[in-house]
């Protein structure tokens, strides 16, 4: 039996960011937000629908909003859910972390006693599987995550300066994360995993800070050279965008768009192979947004 009656009375429309993980060898842990956002709004309603459609189980929108519900003791709420996303779907662009933090978002602020951030981390990075990408889209900027011992997440944040900017170039084949991630060794040489922690660390300084001569060292030896044979391209993508005054360019998240860093004051003007299209959006310092209205 439907009953909605510890839900406010109103529609909550978030705006959820795009976001990019990894930055070279922040593998599963750095991430950062990006103006592309996925649209969703949502209400209490008679029967739990998804753009007109009562087929809402899997969807990670729902899942994310009944996560909240019942953690704060809601079993048998049903909303009305609409959404639109700019943000292409299995492409390295962080889509299903922007479906979950939307819809946590949303559900936090439906409830009469929301759940406090710290609370809607763990249970996004449960639902995606790590924060690498759920942090950056509810906190904006760069950030890190971790995961302690007894399962909570720990995260560092920062804005990013406004010496860099970015752009992403997308093939029009997705990439599934589950294929990408089969592509990886079970086994790492310890100097690939010392060349990968070293550049994390420069990762998450030299991004936040605008240092465009360490941005230069980004790099990765842990997903990259597993997963660039999985994207069509790349390579060519890749030495155009550096040809055009990138500074860097990394495989976005698991795939297959690539991520470019320029310099505040770059023309970006790049011509791509057919199939591939080039996004110059903003680096997003504030993370998901939010309105509430009658």
């Amino acid at each position: 039996m439907i009953d909605n009656k510890r839900l406010k009375d109103v529609t909550v429309t978030a705006y959820a960011p795009a976001t990019s993980a990894n930055l070279g060898g922040g593998f599963d842990c750095l991430g950062l937000a990006i103006k592309l956002y996925h649209t969703v709004s949502a209400k209490p309603s008679d029967c739990s629908t998804y753009n007109g459609s009562a087929e809402v189980e899997h969807n990670l929108i729902y899942k994310a909003m009944k996560a909240v519900f019942e953690r704060v003791g809601i079993h048998d709420a049903a909303v009305k859910i609409e959404s639109h996303s700019d943000i292409p779907r299995a492409s390295g662009l962080g889509s299903s972390a922007a479906c979950i933090v939307a819809g946590a978002t949303i559900a936090n602020n439906l409830v009469d006693t929301p759940l406090p951030i710290s609370e809607i981390v763990k249970i996004c990075s449960s639902l995606d599987g790590h924060p690498d990408n759920v942090l950056p889209a509810l906190l904006g900027g760069i950030t890190a995550g971790v995961i302690t011992d007894d399962k909570q997440i720990e995260y560092i944040r920062s804005d990013v300066s406004d010496k860099i900017k970015i752009a992403v170039a997308t093939p029009d084949f997705s990439l599934r994360t589950e294929t990408a991630r089969k592509a990886l060794p079970e086994m790492y040489s310890r100097a690939d995993c010392v060349y990968s922690l070293s550049r994390a660390v420069f990762a998450y300084e030299a991004i936040s800070s605008g240092d465009l001569d360490k941005i230069k060292f980004l790099g990765d030896k842990l997903h990259e050279p597993y997963r660039i044979p999985l994207i069509k391209g790349f390579a060519e993508v890749k030495h155009i965008l550096l040809s055009s005054g990138a500074v860097n360019v990394c495989v976005s998240g698991a795939g297959p768009t690539a991520i470019a860093f320029y310099p505040s004051s770059a023309d970006i003007s790049a011509v791509l192979p057919d199939g591939w299209t080039l996004r110059t959006p903003q680096i997003e310092n504030s993370g998901i947004s939010f309105e509430i209205s009658k």
